[in-house]
């Protein structure tokens, strides 16, 4: 099998269409969540593009309320007033009936030229005003209001209204302004609930989007880890002797935590990020062409930038990642190494190396925020660029009575709205960055082949009507047989060549040879963690190949020299999650010997278990490992080098251990203590892949060959 490597999924890449359709896959499942999040991103657009606008309505219908007079009829040819004028003054206040009061705002349509040239005729006043509508007098501002109209100052018109001159206005005291703009107060207030209505609907939208999204983004984030997982239980054993546990586990965790970063912190807020771009320079446009062209201008630099930003970035990114993983490696190493490191006094020159690798991830990390703090200056840069455009534009044209003072401010606060999500960038990169790597991974994961037979496959296959595992199914007898065996870890390098022995069931084969000669090989083709090439393997006369493959390891209970515990209970340890039948266990673990430690422990047989069971000597550990499999009580037993490194008092409990344990059971006894298999039925010797010898032990010893050399040495050097 091909070895999966980390580093060649790491490429540093912002987007990978078979990282985005795996994702999409996921999210398909939850269309609900996605459809409320999109509603709820359109409500937030709606809002943020709709404040900046209401304010411009406020500034010039409401606070300045300053425009002049257009009569759009009586040219002196009698011709009417041209098209674009008329449609404008419709949405003017009517003074008399042939003319109206326009607010300035709305002679905007108007070019420079046009707005010249009306003025010259006549139809567009000269004269700016201020309007003031239903205003609440007194007596003395009455008075005051007919003095300015004899100046020339005031205008007045049925219904209540007034233009007033800037110069008029001016006679008038901040109380009195106060009064005649009394209506204009009053609507300003409920603009004013209107946006305080509408930032409460944005809030509520937010905290909608944030509910739906995180909702979204877990359950995906949860099915791709219960999958990746699975599959991880899936994939052939070959694949663990050449893969790093560790990079497995991050897999697992981190790099799926980097996808729902993704889901959580970019993809939506990118839509929603492109929804209001596009709002505001639809808007910017449509209200006035040539401030938006002011603000255009800085698009393409923009573009520029960022396309060089995302280059070094990514060059960046590709150079801490493959330190990043340097140093992990080392890490790890070193930790999992640390007693050969303190043995042979080698911290000094380990904390040399991790100083050297620790230097280079710094340097990278400094690259990349060198890169950074570039980026978010520049877009500051050209944001307040764009300010002062406009500001020094807006003010020649309000000064030429062209636009008003609620457009310029508009125009403000839309260019804040518009270059915030832009310098967001930088981080948005960085996640989508580190996101699409570990899709990479995960996808390179997910593609490598799993073992022809998924075990969960089979375990859904036995379970109850209640979903728990069938314990009690019925077992194989035992009848096992190699036929012809051939099997090689590397094509070509075989390690064992046309193997064929018969154990019968309720008996007990031993398998001896020297190192490396294909004994642990036996167990792991017999346990089918691997396939042979040639030859089969049978029980019961049944290919294991065709026997589901819970039924066969549910038959099968196995004891290693390297005994693995789990984190949990000593209960937890033996029982391995299954139903707990407390008369069975006592029995395993007085028979295992075990309960002669146990009893002594604070907490008896809940007591937790340190990582891979490092409280415990070795022996305690094998004789645990024998009471695991007494409890489990299966039909086929294999001891795997069982009685390895025991001290002899250890030695012979396990050695009285092991014989209740085969006791009417198959056994396949594998040890490099010969006196340890002299009772087996049957003994077999390797050598080299090939079955040197089989017998009895007595036999055996008659024939002086391999295994009375083997036998002959251990004694004498006893």
């Amino acid at each position: 099998m091909t070895p999966y490597h980390e580093e060649e999924a790491t490429n540093g890449k912002l987007f990978n269409r078979d990282v985005a359709s795996m994702l999409l896959r996921y999210v398909c499942r939850y269309k609900k969540h996605l459809a409320v999040s999109l509603v709820f991103v359109v409500v937030i657009t709606a809002a943020t593009l709709s404040v900046p606008y209401i304010s411009k309505i406020v500034i010039d219908q409401l606070i300045v309320k300053q425009g002049t007079v257009v009569v759009p009829t009586g040219l002196r040819n009698g011709a009417l007033i041209d098209p674009l004028v008329g449609k404008k003054v419709s949405r003017g206040i009517r003074l008399t009936d042939s003319s109206f009061f326009v607010p300035q705002s709305g002679l905007s349509i108007l070019s420079k030229t046009e707005l010249e040239r009306l003025t010259r005729q006549g139809i567009i006043g000269s004269e700016r005003y201020t309007l003031i509508e239903a205003p609440a007098t007194t007596p003395a501002i009455e008075v005051k209001l007919r003095l300015l109209a004899a100046e020339g100052l005031v205008r007045h018109y049925p219904a209540g209204v007034y233009l007033i001159t800037g110069p008029g206005l001016k006679r008038f005291t901040v109380d009195e302004i106060l009064m005649l703009r009394v209506r204009d107060l009053h609507r300003i207030g409920r603009y004013v609930l209107l946006i305080m209505c509408i930032f409460s609907a944005r809030f509520l939208a937010s905290y909608g989007q944030i509910i739906a999204l995180t909702r979204l983004s877990q359950n995906a984030m949860r099915d791709l880890r219960r999958d990746l997982f699975a599959h991880v239980l899936s994939l052939e054993l070959s694949f663990f002797d050449t893969n790093p546990i560790g990079k497995l586990v991050n897999r697992v965790t981190n790099d799926i935590e980097a996808l729902n970063e993704m889901f959580s912190s970019v993809l939506i807020t990118f839509f929603q990020d492109a929804l209001i771009l596009s709002g505001i320079a639809v808007v910017m446009f449509s209200a006035n062409v040539t401030l938006g062209l002011t603000v255009a201008v800085t698009f393409p630099f923009l573009i520029v930038m960022t396309v060089a930003f995302r280059l070094q970035a990514r060059k960046a990114y590709r150079t801490i990642r493959t330190r990043l993983a340097a140093l992990n490696a080392f890490l790890n190493e070193n930790i999992s190494g640390i007693r050969i490191v303190r043995i042979f006094v080698q911290e000094v020159k380990q904390i040399g190396k991790f100083a050297a690798i620790n230097r280079s991830l710094f340097e990278a990390n400094m690259k990349q925020v060198y890169v950074y703090g570039v980026f978010r200056p520049l877009i500051e840069m050209f944001r307040w660029c764009a300010i002062a455009a406009v500001l020094c534009l807006g003010a020649r044209l309000i000064a030429g009575g062209r636009i008003s003072y609620g457009l310029v401010v508009m125009f403000l606060t839309y260019i804040g709205t518009f270059f915030e999500p832009l310098g967001n960038l930088a981080e948005k990169f960085d996640t989508m960055q580190s996101a699409t790597a570990a899709g990479e991974k995960i996808l390179g994961l997910f593609t490598t082949p799993s073992a022809k037979e998924f075990p969960i496959a089979s375990i859904v296959e036995n379970r109850s009507s209640d979903g728990s595992v069938d314990e009690h199914a019925s077992l194989l007898e035992g009848d096992v047989r190699f036929d012809d065996v051939w099997f090689a870890y590397n094509p070509g390098e075989w390690v064992l060549k046309g193997v064929s022995f018969s154990l019968p069931k309720n008996r007990t084969l031993a398998i001896v040879g020297e190192t490396g000669s294909g004994k642990t090989t036996i167990t792991g083709l017999l346990t089918r963690l691997y396939a042979p090439q040639k030859g089969i393997v049978s029980i019961d006369g049944n290919p294991i190949g065709k026997l589901p493959l819970h039924h066969l390891r549910r038959s099968i209970g196995m004891v290693m020299q390297d005994v693995f515990l789990f984190s949990r209970s000593i209960i937890e340890n033996i029982t391995l999650d299954a139903s707990f039948d407390r008369e069975a266990f006592d029995t395993a673990c007085r028979l295992s010997h075990c309960d002669r430690f146990i009893l002594s422990l604070p907490h008896g047989a809940g007591e937790p278990v340190m990582e891979r069971g490092a409280t415990f000597s070795a022996g305690e550990r094998q004789l645990l490992a024998l009471a695991r499999a007494l409890y489990f009580n299966p039909s086929i037993l294999i001891l795997d080098e069982a009685t390895s490194n025991i001290d002899t008092e250890t030695e012979q409990l396990i050695q009285d251990a092991i014989a209740h344990l085969i006791r009417g059971r198959t056994s396949l006894v594998i040890a490099h203590r010969l006196s340890t298999i002299r009772s087996a039925d049957s003994i077999i010797v390797l050598d080299k892949g090939t079955i040197a010898e089989q017998g009895d032990h007595a036999t055996l010893i008659a024939a002086k060959g391999i295994y009375y050399n083997l036998y002959s040495l251990q004694f004498e050097a006893a």
